[in-house]
């Protein structure tokens, strides 16, 4: 597709979807006036039911010495049912207005057409030709029962619609077909019908416009109280950032200031002292000042790396006890110094994260936790928790207020130190700790109880397959690749030809493909047999490598070494390759890591020849 074309497709996605976005908006829109006309409806029933109980007794008390009893009594049972019908309804609408709003329209609808059929009813039933005091007095009710329910039934045309047609509809009839001088009667009780019905359209609009405008208003109303709570927390948070910063640089020149007063004075100590072997211990307390400064630095350089973005996780699986032995070794000086017990519970498990990101979240943690622990043990391991890897940090130390959870997570901020000694630390590490969590997309979180102790928990993705230790392995102490076989899937002719080559230079047998399709085919027609497989993750035709390799191995009935070779580094890819069982090698991929991946699989295929053997 040309780009032109591509560029109108996305338009024509874009636009459709602010389409879709707008309809939305004004279906919820139009299903709010919706809630309003049925809000309005139930509103208006108790007193038009009791109107119509009130009516329909008068109607009977006035023809009771016209009519038989039978009937009217009949008709007013039958009026007082539908009355309770209703009442009924409007008390289950308070109770369960959230209901689908098409069910209560249906009902109220189903209402009014019974009320306008019981109502109608009486202008057939109580129709009397030769009484004209019975016939103006019958009119007269069904025409204000007509006209008043436009008051209560009008926000829902199609329920006003039915009473009054239903109502007023029969009386006219009757008039028509008695004939006579009542005929000219009938046709006034259609023109009144008429009128009725269109008076009832023009209120109804007006009522849903004026329900329109009340909505927009609060519509805007709430837009504006939004936009100054946001503007008032943008404020807050304004005040809050100039503080912290006021805070932070105020700290940083303390902390800085300290060494450098160090260094001065250690400075001008040597300068007087003669002695070469007693300005030895001074030029030690020199180096050490030297050093605080320099981590001091370091820490802030980190910090403005974070703040700036320019870190660039490289995600790998990584063995967690791997990590631990290191940190281990590391820290254990540092515990025993302080007199407590340093543990690390054994583990199998590997994630999916930045070894050295992974590495340096840990170590800040721990050593926080053996500083701020004066006895007892400071506990690390690891367990699985909803597809995670949850690393656990316990220590045995004073605790941490709650009020303080977010508190330790800032630059500079440090408890039970309002001294500023530089022993229990800068107040950098745990900011740095929650920066690179947050870039790696491993929640914290914390848990503490005061004078039991805190807990840390760093929840990291888990990961299967093969550990990413082997860029460790240097390419001197690599098998030999001469003879060993390798396919190539890539759809960039320039990185086959890079691969072909470098692969080649190292005594390799290479084919290359520029798809699953392409390197089925040079198979059949070669009769070359692939000792391993190295594929791009993303392909042409919206292909993935790990596809490509399931058809290859498919085709050649064995499962072969495979590698994914992929510029991304989201976990996501990471969890794809893993749970296929595939190696995950990073572009730009280091060629001795390349070779040292390869000859393992070559020194796994000798061992297993030599097994057959």
């Amino acid at each position: 597709m040309s780009k032109t074309g591509t560029t109108r497709h996305a338009l024509r996605w874009a636009w459709g979807w602010r389409m879709v976005d707008e309809i939305s908006a004004e279906q919820r829109f139009q299903a709010r006036i919706q809630d309003e006309q049925i809000a309005l409806l139930f509103r208006h029933i108790p007193l038009a039911q009791a109107t119509n109980l009130l009516v329909a007794t008068a109607l009977v008390w006035f023809l009771w010495h016209v009519i038989p009893h039978g009937i009217l009594i009949a008709w007013w049972i039958a009026n007082c049912l539908v009355i309770g019908l209703r009442f009924g309804l409007t008390v289950s609408y308070r109770r369960r207005a959230d209901d689908s709003r098409v069910a209560w329209h249906a009902l109220m609808t189903v209402g009014a057409v019974f009320s306008g059929v019981t109502w109608g009813s009486a202008g057939v039933l109580f129709f009397v030709p030769d009484s004209a005091s019975t016939l103006t007095f019958l009119t007269i009710i069904l025409a204000g029962m007509s006209a008043g329910s436009i008051a209560s039934l009008s926000s829902w045309p199609p329920a006003q619609y039915s009473y009054t047609v239903l109502t007023m509809m029969p009386i006219a009839l009757r008039y028509l077909l008695e004939g006579g001088d009542l005929w000219s009667l009938g046709l006034m009780c259609l023109f009144y019908l008429a009128n009725v019905l269109l008076f009832s359209r023009q209120l109804s609009r007006a009522l849903i416009d004026s329900m329109r405008l009340r909505l927009e208003k609060q519509k805007l109303v709430q837009q504006l109280r939004e936009e100054m709570s946001a503007s008032e927390a943008a404020r807050a948070r304004a005040e809050e950032a100039n503080l912290a910063k006021s805070k932070f640089l105020a700290a940083a020149s303390h902390d800085l200031r300290q060494p450098l007063q160090a260094m001065n004075l250690f400075i001008e100590a040597l300068r007087n002292e003669r002695d070469p072997q007693r300005a030895g211990p001074v030029w030690v307390h020199l180096s050490a000042s030297a050093q605080a400064l320099e981590g001091l630095l370091n820490e802030l350089l980190d910090i403005s790396r974070l703040e700036a973005g320019l870190l660039d996780p490289q995600l790998r699986i990584v063995s967690l006890q791997e990590v631990f032995d290191a940190l281990e070794r590391e820290l254990e000086p540092l515990a025993e110094e302080k007199g407590i017990e340093l543990g690390f519970v054994a583990t199998r498990l590997k994630v999916a994260s930045d070894r050295n990101m992974l590495s340096r979240i840990l170590r800040n943690i721990i050593s926080n936790a053996i500083r701020y622990t004066e006895q007892g043990a400071v506990l690390v391991g690891c367990r699985r928790k909803d597809g995670r890897v949850a690393i656990a940090i316990c220590d045995t130390g004073p605790g941490i207020e709650p009020e303080f959870h977010q508190a330790i997570f800032r630059e500079f901020y440090q408890l039970r130190n309002p001294e500023r000694d530089r022993r229990k630390g800068l107040g950098l590490g745990l900011a740095i700790v929650d920066g690179l969590c947050r870039i790696l997309d491993h929640p914290l979180e914390l848990k503490s109880r005061v004078g039991h102790g805190s807990t840390f928990l760093v929840h990291v993705p888990i990961a299967a397959g093969e550990v990413a230790h082997l860029e460790e392995i240097e390419a001197s102490v690599s098998a030999s690749l001469h003879g060993y076989a390798i396919l190539v899937v890539d759809d960039e002719p320039a990185i086959r030809q890079a691969m072909a080559k470098v692969l080649g230079g190292w005594g390799c047998q290479v084919l290359a493909a520029e798809s699953a399709q392409d390197a089925l085919s040079q198979l059949a027609t070669s009769g070359f047999l692939p000792d391993a497989i190295i594929a791009d993750y993303r392909l042409r035709e919206g292909r993935s490598g790990t596809e490509a390799i399931a058809d290859i191995r498919r085709a050649l009935g064995r499962a072969v070494p495979a590698a994914i070779l992929t510029g991304d580094t989201a976990p996501a890819r990471l969890r794809e390759a893993s749970a296929s069982g595939l190696m995950l090698l990073h572009k730009p991929v280091q060629p001795a890591r390349l070779r040292s991946v390869l000859s393992v699989w070559r020194l796994d295929l000798s061992a297993s020849v030599s097994q057959v053997q």
